[in-house]
């Protein structure tokens, strides 16, 4: 995002608010992903959930995201998180399904709609 995107920020900012936000689509680095705006401490906290199962090998890696979650938010916001993500275009090497969680710099998105 070269130029500041003002609508964009708002649309972050009150899902930050409301604690979750609409399916976006979303052009970053040329690649279009889709899935649903998702608040920063909810993305953090989620992730922290699943890497916390002492059943994994990864749970020590939970605390980081404890940590995340934590931070105060920052205005404007540096990255917009979703949830529920798609790879519509792009490098064939990802998988189609991202995962639950997904996490993009404000500064690669060059396109988005609200779906």
């Amino acid at each position: 995002m070269a130029i500041r995107d003002e609508l964009l920020i708002d649309l972050i900012n009150r899902t930050e608010m409301e604690g979750g936000g609409p399916r976006i689509t979303i052009v970053a680095e040329g690649v279009v992903i889709t899935g649903r705006l998702a608040a920063h401490r909810h993305w953090a906290t989620q992730i922290a959930d699943r890497l916390g199962d002492a059943t994994l090998p990864d749970e020590r890696f939970a605390e980081d995201f404890v940590r995340e979650a934590a931070e105060p938010l920052a205005y404007p916001p540096e990255f917009l998180h979703l949830q529920g993500c798609q790879l519509i275009s792009g490098a064939s090497s990802l998988p189609t399904a991202l995962g639950e969680f997904f996490r993009v710099p404000l500064s690669g998105v060059s396109a988005w709609s609200v779906r």
